[in-house]
């Protein structure tokens, strides 16, 4: 009978833990497409291609270098601008 009530408490919370660490992620796939999106403006303007064509560029070279794309995307930013680049996400 213990158990049965015991289980009936923990679920709730699982499910509760679960759903905090989805929307983490949905807020950091939100940030690192952020940063990707303005990397392939960045590999268009300075290439004269378009989305797809940066986009490929910018896989290619995570790919390569065996990284991360998002990590990829952040190099080519910060080595066009002295700032870091800021995302505003207000959830």
């Amino acid at each position: 009978m213990f158990a049965g009530q015991a289980a009936g408490v923990l679920r709730p919370a699982l499910r509760i833990a679960e759903l905090k660490d989805t929307v983490e992620n949905l807020h950091a796939a939100l940030a690192s497409r952020t940063v990707i999106d303005t990397a392939v403006g960045v590999v268009m303007a300075q290439n004269h291609c378009g989305h797809d064509a940066a986009f490929a560029i910018l896989v290619r070279a995570a790919s390569t270098r065996n990284v991360k794309l998002r990590d990829v995307a952040a190099a080519v930013v910060s080595s066009v601008s002295q700032e870091q680049l800021t995302v505003y996400f207000d959830p």
